[in-house]
């Protein structure tokens, strides 16, 4: 019987991506250079963005991910009136990073 080796986290990891459009759930779509579909966190559709895997492994399907770094940000982006929304934070305050 072959034995089954474990998938390597890949969390942590960051990708520089392209920001597409939003999925079911509020998380945005894009993929990293070798393809891979990432649902991101914290960014908009248009958007330029680093994002920080936070869950997923290398034979996983998709990962998810936070923005960390904006690195152009799209004309509807606006300062959150939350202090405690953004990565790393409370998971309270999605989209207040959005003009309505």
């Amino acid at each position: 019987m072959p034995q089954e080796t474990e998938a390597s986290s890949l969390v942590g990891e960051e990708y520089e991506v392209e920001v597409g459009p939003v999925a079911h759930g509020g998380h945005c779509v894009a993929r990293t250079g070798g393809g891979r579909v990432l649902f991101v966190r914290h960014a908009l559709p248009g958007e330029r963005v680093v994002a920080r895997v936070t869950e997923g492994e290398e034979t996983s399907r998709f990962l998810r991910a936070d923005a960390v770094e904006i690195i152009e940000a799209s004309k509807d982006r606006v300062p959150a009136p939350c202090p405690f929304s953004g990565p790393g934070k409370c998971g309270g305050c999605d989209w207040q990073h959005a003009k309505p």
